[in-house]
This record gives structure tokens, sequence and C-alpha cells, in this order.
């Protein structure tokens, strides 16, 4: 007897099992919907990969060093800007072979700030302002009476540095970032160096060494001081244009690999929060540095001061207005009535 004539035949009538319907059903399904199919296997692979970016970004963004910082004090000023817009004040330290960062976050007062400079940024994040000042610069430093500038930073820290400002312009600083130059030649090799235009129509390709040189060069130039703070200005401003073009901004690893250089170059208040660091972050990918205007705080030139020193003489009441136009997102308006000393085109910086 043939063992088929036993075996049992199946009903074309009657209704699959779950089991059987489930294994038909799924590669038809997949055929019918290739396309549909590959989009949704892409997703998950595309929401893997910004989760794993994002995890990266975090961990990197939660290395950079903090530094304790108690800037409330009964005679603060208000805060006037908007509620999202910032005033960070970057200070510039080169610590010439010291660990700047350690050094801050044990809390050793005795460095010296080369570079100070207030950045602005507008409640949307779409604009922002940059104001140097120069470290020379003529002010009353609270607890030690008339003295320059970056002494403030010597003596009493980012604290007494920002209550000095915060005094001088009448304005209320968010956060601070303290810049070690020797960072720059990390973040200028990580873009691939840094092509400076020159006077002659030219360019200057600087590798991170050169560029920690330019930077920090002030005898030389013509106008000291006031000469670097333009080269200053101008590396940042190149720097700025190379990490938030389009494709910098579409490479997560190339992001991701600046947020590290970050954490080598500066250290930040302990308010500045993740949350806030990787919202801006997310504001420069998403949409680029916007327009930045650089300049100079106002001053009536130079001078020499009881003891001697060559000094910066700060012209105080018209850079408090202009900070407080800044600050209050008035910029524009305030440059219809008034001039300032800003940055030159690139081909004109010496």
């Amino acid at each position: 007897m043939d063992p088929r004539e036993d075996a049992p035949t199946e009903d074309p009538t009657s209704e699959p099992t779950a089991s059987t319907s489930h294994r038909a059903a799924a590669p038809g399904f997949i055929r019918r919907h290739k396309a549909l199919t590959i989009l949704v296997a892409l997703a998950l692979v595309l929401t893997v990969g910004i989760g794993a970016w994002v995890w990266s970004l975090n961990s990197k963004i939660d290395d950079i060093p903090r530094f304790d910082a108690d800037f409330e004090r009964d005679d603060r000023p208000d805060r006037t800007q908007p509620k999202e817009a910032l005033n960070v004040l970057l200070v510039g330290v080169d610590g010439r072979g010291t660990d700047v960062r350690e050094r801050l976050q044990e809390g050793d007062t005795g460095l010296l700030s080369d570079t100070m400079m207030i950045w602005h940024l507008d409640e949307d994040h779409q604009n922002s302002q940059v104001v140097s000042f120069p470290r020379d610069s003529w002010v009353d430093v609270p607890g030690h009476g008339e003295a320059k500038l970056n002494a403030a930073f010597s003596w009493g820290g980012p604290e007494l540095l920002v209550e000095t400002l915060e005094n001088t312009l009448d304005i209320y600083i968010d956060h601070v970032a303290v810049v070690d130059f020797e960072g720059f030649k990390d973040i200028t090799d990580t873009i691939g160096g840094v092509d400076l235009e020159t006077a002659d129509g030219g360019t200057q390709h600087f590798n991170g060494e050169e560029a920690l040189e330019y930077v920090r060069e002030r005898k030389t130039l013509p106008g000291g001081d006031f000469d670097r703070i333009d080269r200053q200005q101008n590396f940042l401003r190149t720097v700025l244009f190379e990490v938030t073009r389009t494709g910098t901004r579409i490479n997560p690893l190339t992001v991701t690999n600046l947020i590290g250089d970050l954490g080598k170059l500066l250290v930040l208040d302990d308010d500045f929060t993740n949350d806030e660091i990787r919202d801006l972050g997310f504001d420069v990918i998403r949409r680029g540095a916007g327009e930045v205007e650089w300049m100079t705080a106002y001053t009536d030139g130079t001078g020499t001061s009881a003891d001697g020193q060559s000094i910066v003489l700060l012209n105080i009441e018209k850079s408090r207005e202009l900070m407080a136009a800044i600050s209050q997102d008035e910029f524009k308006d305030y440059l219809k009535d008034n001039k300032i000393d800003r940055l030159p085109k690139p081909e004109d910086v010496p």
C-alpha cells in the first residue's frame, strides 16, 4: 500500500493556523513592499547610529573639565538679556607648558589672562557679537583699586575677573570659558589646518603649531596688543567658518573629534551644563554659525599709570552703551547711530 494514501489531506477550504499564516505572510509582505522594508531597516540603522553618536558626544562633553565658581554677590548687576540669550566670557590663558585646566580646578589664581572677550549669543542663537577687551585696560579691580584688567584674573581667578567686568560694564555674565592657547594646536590640526588671507592677495596655510605662534605674537606687530586682538579674532573667525561649513556640519565624526579637542582646549564654570553645551552644539550643526560680528571695546588710546605702567584707556561710558545694546539683542539698531572698532577684512589683518 502506498503510505501516501493514508496521509491526511489538507482541506483547501480550511482556515490556516496562526503559525502557518505568519510564516507565509512575512515573506509575502517583504516581497510586495521591498521599498518600505528597506526604509524601515535604514531607519532602524540610523536610529541606532544616531543614538550611539549622541552617547559618544555626551561622553565627550562630560569630559570637558569644570571649575568651581560662585559669581553671586549682593551688588551684582541684574540680568537684562532675553531669556535664551547668553553672555559668555572667553578668557585666553597661555600656560606655556603648565596644565591650565588642572591649575584652575585646584583653585590656582596665579595665571595671567592675555585675552578677554565677551561672546553674546542672541535669543535664537542665530547671530552673535564678540567684543574684545585689551588686557592692559585700566579699570577698578574690587579690593585692589585701579589696575590692569588682566591682573584681576591673576589675583582672583575667574570670579574676580567676572566681578570686575560686570561692575565696569554694568552687564550680567552668564558663563565663563577659560581657553588654554596650547589647545589651539589640536583643534587646528583636527580641521586640517587653517588658510589665512594675506595682504598681497594670497593665502598662508597654518598647522597647529604655526597657529599657536600666530595668536601669541604681539611684540613684532606695529599695533601691539590691538593687532594681536585682531589676529586672535581673525583666527577664530576662520576656524568658526571651517567647522560650520556644510561638509563639517554633516560629519558626526568630525564634530565629535572637535568636541574632544575642546575638552583639551578649555575649562568651563560648573554651572555650564552638558545640556546647554549640547544644545548650542546642535544649533551650530543644524544652522551654521550664523552672523558673527567681531569688535574691540571703545578705548581712548594708551597712556601711563601713576606708577609708570603702560596702560590702555578704556572708554567705560561708551563701552557700557555698546554692551547694553548687545546684551539686549539691539546691536543692529545701535550700529545705525554709532561706529565701533570692528575686525578688518581677513586680508587687512596684520
